[in-house]
C-alpha cells in the first residue's frame, strides 16, 4: 500500500496514543496503526482516492480561539482537551447538552443516553457556561443544544430566551421530535423565540430502518413533527444515521422524501463507533463513508448531481464534513448552485474561509460572480433591485434552497489528531470548557469513554 500520509492516533481498545498511516491500494483510503498490545489494526476512511484527494484542496488555515480552557497540557493530545494551546481552530458550532437524559432507549446512541439523566444543569448553570463561550471565542458563536433529549426539560423554551438575551442568534434544536410532534405548541414557542431551526433525527422511509436503529417504528412521529414546525413556521433540517446494510440504499429517496417535504436539507452522518450500538453493525473495513455518500447520490440522481459537486467544509479539516448548496423549483427537482461558478475560486476570492459559511453569503457571492447583467437587473422589481441576493433570486426564481451535507465523525478505529486540532464543532461543559464533539464521544471497543464519563 501507498502511504498517503502520516500522523497519531488511538489504540481502539486501550485509547493509548499510537503512531498512524493513511495508506491506498489504488482505490481506497485507510488508517493503519499499531498497538504493542493489541498488534495491527486497519479501518476504511474513504471509500474513493481521488474524491478523498480532492478534498484535501480545500484545507484552509485555522483561527484561533479568542482564549482557551487549558493553559498547559500535561498528558499530551488528545487528553489534555478543553481547548489547549495545540488547538489550531476556535469554535465554529457549540453543541450543548443541557441535559443526557432521553425519552427513548436507541441501540445506537453516540451519547450512551439514559432514561433517568445524571447531567441537567441550572438555569444559573447554563448562563455561566454560555458566559464562558463568550469570553472563550469573543462573540456569540451558532449553538445546537442537544442532549440527551432536549425537549424533555420543561424550561426549554427559557433557555433559548437566556441564549438570545445573551446575544446569540444562531440557535438550533437536536431532537428526536417525540415532543415536537405531541405538542404543536412547543414548536410555536420556540418559533416565538426565534431559533434558527429543527435539527431532527430522521433514520430513513420504512419501519425496518427505525426499529434497527430506534428500536422501534418512528415514521408517523416524524412526520408528525416535520408537520408541526412547518405550521409554526421552523425550518426542519433531517439528520441521518447511515449504517451499511440498514438504510444506506435509501439515501437519494430520503432527500426526495425531504425536498417534497419542504425541508431545508439533509445532513447525513455514516455511523461511528461511539457510544452505544450492537457489535454486530459494525465491520471498520465495511463502513460508509463520505464519498459513499456523494456517490450515492450521483447515482441515484442519474448523474445529475456529481460527487465533484460537494464542497468540503473548509473551517474544519476538509475530510470532515461536505456540503451541496442547491435550489428546486416547481418541477420538484434539484440545481446544484455550485455549477454556476467555480466553487474553490468564489471560497478563496469572498473569504468564505475558516468559519461555517452562511448561506446568504454563498448566495450573495454566487450573484456577484456571475455578473448578472445590468440590463437584467434594470427590469426587476423596484424592490428587488437594491441587493445581488435579490437579483440571484429574481435570476433563478428558486421555489426554495436545499442543501446536502456528510459529517464524517471520528471513532476510536479512525481518529486522526491531524483532524481534531482543526475540529470547530465543540462539545461545551462546565466552566465553559470546550471539547471536540467527536473526541469527547470517543468510545473503546469495550465501551470505555474517553472524555464522556469525566464531564
Amino acid at each position: 500500500m501507498e502511504i498517503l500520509s502520516e500522523t497519531k492516533s488511538l489504540c481502539p481498545f486501550c485509547l493509548n496514543s499510537i503512531p498512524a498511516k493513511i495508506v491506498t491500494d489504488g482505490k481506497r483510503v485507510y488508517m493503519k496503526k499499531n498497538c504493542g498490545e493489541h498488534g495491527a489494526i486497519i479501518a476504511l476512511l474513504w471509500s474513493d482516492l481521488n474524491l478523498y484527494k480532492r478534498s484535501l484542496k480545500f484545507s484552509r488555515m485555522g483561527k484561533k480561539p479568542n482564549e482557551i480552557y487549558i493553559k498547559e497540557t500535561e498528558k499530551g493530545c488528545p487528553f489534555d482537551c478543553g481547548l489547549c494551546p495545540s488547538h489550531r481552530q476556535h469554535t465554529c458550532l457549540a453543541i450543548f447538552e443541557v441535559t443526557d437524559g432521553c425519552n427513548l432507549l436507541c441501540p445506537v446512541c453516540l451519547a450512551d443516553s439514559q432514561e433517568k439523566p445524571s447531567w441537567n444543569p441550572s438555569m444559573w448553570e447554563i448562563e455561566e457556561i454560555l458566559k464562558n463561550l463568550l469570553r472563550f471565542e469573543g462573540r456569540p458563536t451558532a449553538i445546537q443544544f442537544s442532549g440527551g433529549e432536549p425537549t424533555i426539560r420543561n424550561d426549554l423554551v427559557e433557555i433559548v430566551g437566556l441564549a438570545r438575551d445573551l446575544g446569540f442568534k444562531l440557535i438550533e434544536i437536536d431532537t428526536n421530535g417525540i415532543e415536537i410532534a405531541r405538542n404543536p405548541t412547543l414548536a410555536k414557542d420556540l418559533a416565538d423565540n426565534e431559533i434558527s431551526g429543527v435539527y431532527l433525527q430522521f433514520d430513513g422511509l420504512t419501519p425496518e430502518v427505525y426499529r434497527a436503529i430506534r428500536g422501534r417504528d418512528l415514521m408517523k412521529i416524524k412526520e408528525k413533527a416535520i408537520e408541526n414546525c412547518r405550521k409554526a413556521g421552523l425550518s426542519v433540517t433531517l439528520a441521518v444515521t447511515l449504517i451499511r446494510g440498514i438504510n444506506d440504499s435509501q439515501v437519494w429517496d430520503i432527500i426526495k422524501y425531504a425536498i417534497k417535504r419542504r425541508v431545508i436539507g439533509v445532513n447525513f452522518q455514516p455511523f461511528a463507533a461511539l457510544g452505544r450500538h450492537p457489535q454486530r453493525i459494525f465491520d471498520p473495513m465495511n463502513r460508509v463513508t463520505i464519498s459513499d455518500v456523494q456517490m450515492s447520490i450521483e447515482e441515484g440522481s442519474g448523474g445529475k448531481i456529481r460527487s465533484t459537486d460537494f464542497i468540503p467544509v473548509p473551517c474544519p479539516d476538509p475530510r470532515c464534513s461536505s456540503l451541496l448548496y442547491a435550489y428546486f423549483k416547481e418541477d420538484g427537482d434539484l440545481y446544484v448552485l455550485t455549477k454556476l461558478v467555480d466553487i474553490e475560486d468564489l471560497i478563496n476570492k469572498y473569504s468564505l474561509t475558516n468559519r461555517f459559511v452562511d448561506f446568504d453569503d454563498i448566495l450573495k457571492a454566487i450573484s456577484d460572480e456571475l455578473n448578472i447583467s445590468r440590463e437584467f437587473a434594470r427590469n426587476l422589481r423596484p424592490q428587488s433591485a437594491g441587493s445581488s441576493l435579490r437579483i440571484l433570486l429574481e435570476y433563478l426564481r428558486p421555489e426554495g434552497f436545499f442543501s446536502v451535507g456528510c459529517h464524517f465523525a471520528q471513532d476510536a478505529w479512525t481518529v486522526d489528531l491531524e483532524r481534531l486540532s482543526k475540529c470547530c464543532v465543540h462539545e461545551i461543559r462546565e466552566n465553559g470548557r470546550l471539547i471536540p464533539f467527536c473526541l469527547y464521544n470517543i468510545t473503546s471497543v469495550d465501551k470505555k469513554k474517553l472524555y464522556r464519563s469525566i464531564f
